[in-house]
């Protein structure tokens, strides 16, 4: 897995939270997790109660591009300090495949803020589901009358003042050429450097890459095949390439294929930062290995010894534990009562949040000091001074003075963050509308509602696993390793765990005990 830090501090007299301090710490635990680090987004001296902050919009920005897929942070209050932002921000890294953890922290804040952070992010996507829907409906309708709904006009075509495709005269013959050369034997990246030394360009006006030609040689639009979403309509949209050359093309893409080549998804283990060895209380990173018959087994492992070969803590299978824990989490919350007094809880503290005043007194504190800098400064001027950089304060401190007006206006504004009913209804929703076979759902369950996790082996080879839930005695659980498999309804071999044996030289059979 690859990830990347961020690290911020708003002052210059913090030692162990300085940035050296933060991003070694961060390093250390990427180590432990076996996360190899490719960047460092870092913002100095300034403050996580506002996201102007040019490392951390890159960060959110390039979290899109998929080189990364996890933040290491040293403590939650370096992401934000708002809990809108937080949750805005969290939910885009989200979407993005991006997932964040704390150095410090095993679980991300508070039980209740981590169901609240959640039940706003909830909310957010309700909210945005809602408007995309309508604009999904407009759309639609343009899409019955082949209209063009927005996105990169493909190359060889233009838009009409109508909004429907016509063919572009200059550029199509690029498109009929780059099919004939498929077909006729060049490969991809020979296309690409034919279609370069004729110095065409992409509908970006870039020189061509691999991914442009391959998007081209797949697109059904150049048969006259209008489509959007599950609307298609065949001569839709005029043809730049005959259906047998189109068709011939796809089948030598298939045949030229190989498996070798194919991208693979980093595999997801769930429980990175919150699972931990019974035995010395080290955390237990996501392994994985490859028997002889060239099967590959997922699971995790004790970081102590992985590193030091101190632990005599086995390995445990992946996806055993990940259900298990799901499934557990998901009867422990849904007893009678427990989800009414974790949303009083929530409720509780979105109250304390919303007549907490000191971000407000903050502000207005600020504002006066850019106020009483403004009035020196025009004093200055009044009595004569001349100096050259007076102007530029002036405009400075001005931008500071209109951008705290606006931060005190919202939050004299603010509302109520969510009642309890709507959170009760929520962690319903949430326990009871989601499938324990998707990764995704596993993970919101595992994300908001586990606090730590504890697996200790125990006499005959057994385990013992301890679930610490976020609620706010942090109550728990214990599990021994039959009521284990009769909670998942698994077999023996579904829990079965690696042997001391190397997963590069043993035969099948010994992986189950």
């Amino acid at each position: 897995m690859n990830g990347v830090i961020y690290a911020r501090y708003s002052s210059h007299n913090q030692r162990e939270e300085s940035i050296e301090g933060q991003v070694r710490k961060c390093r250390e635990f990427a180590e432990s997790q076996n996360i190899t680090i490719i960047g460092e987004y870092v913002d100095r001296a300034l403050s996580g109660k506002t996201d102007k902050r040019d490392s951390f919009q890159r960060l959110i920005k390039d979290s899109n591009k998929g080189h990364f897929q996890c933040v290491i942070m040293y403590t939650l209050d370096r992401f934000a300090r708002n809990r809108y932002d937080s949750a805005h921000y969290k939910s885009i890294l989200k979407k993005n495949g991006v997932r964040l953890f704390y150095t410090e922290q095993s679980i991300t804040d508070e039980p209740e803020g981590i169901i609240l952070e959640s039940v706003l992010e909830g909310m957010a996507e309700y909210y945005s589901e809602n408007l995309a829907r309508g604009i999904r409906r407009g759309m639609k309708e343009n899409a019955y009358k082949c209209m063009i709904n927005g996105g990169y006009m493909p190359l060889g075509y233009r838009k009409t003042p109508d909004k429907k495709y016509e063919i572009d005269p200059t550029t199509a013959p690029i498109v009929r050429e780059i099919f004939d050369l498929y077909v006729n034997g060049k490969t991809q990246r020979q296309i690409v450097d034919i279609l370069n030394e004729k110095g065409y360009r992409t509908v970006k006006g870039m020189p061509f890459r691999l991914g442009s030609i391959s998007g081209i040689l797949v697109n059904k639009k150049y048969t006259g095949l209008y489509s959007f979403g599950d609307i298609e309509i065949k001569d839709g949209i005029p043809s730049i390439i005959d259906e047998e050359t189109f068709n011939k093309v796809q089948d030598m893409l298939k045949k030229n294929k190989r498996a070798s080549g194919r991208m693979k998804a980093p595999m997801q283990y769930m429980l990175t930062g919150k699972l931990y060895c019974g035995i010395c209380g080290s955390t237990m990173v996501g392994e994985s290995g490859t028997s002889r018959t060239g099967t590959i087994y997922n699971y995790y492992k004790c970081s102590d010894r992985k590193k030091k070969g101190n632990c005599k803590k086995e390995a445990e299978k992946k996806d055993f534990i990940e259900q298990l824990i799901v499934d557990t989490t998901i009867s422990e919350i849904m007893k009678p009562g427990v989800i009414k007094e974790i949303a009083y809880n929530v409720a509780e503290l979105a109250n304390r949040e919303f007549n907490d005043k000191s971000r407000l007194i903050s502000l207005q504190e600020q504002l006066k000091g850019v106020q009483t800098a403004i009035r020196n400064l025009l004093r200055l001027v009044e009595q004569g001074i001349d100096t050259d950089d007076v102007g530029d304060r002036l405009l400075d401190l001005n931008a500071q003075k209109t951008d705290l007006q606006k931060q005190i206006a919202k939050e004299e504004n603010k509302k109520p963050l969510i009642s309890k009913e709507r959170i009760e209804f929520w962690l319903t929703d949430l326990l009871t509308n989601g499938s324990r076979e998707d990764p995704d759902y596993q993970q919101r369950i595992i994300d908001t509602l586990v606090n730590k996790v504890y697996v200790f082996d125990t006499d005959g080879g057994g385990r013992k696993f301890v679930i610490i839930f976020n609620t706010s005695n942090n109550t728990r659980t214990e599990i021994n390793l039959d009521k284990a498999k009769e909670i998942i309804g698994s077999n023996f071999k579904g829990s079965a765990r690696p042997t001391k044996k190397s997963l590069l030289s043993f035969d099948k059979r010994d992986f189950f005990e």
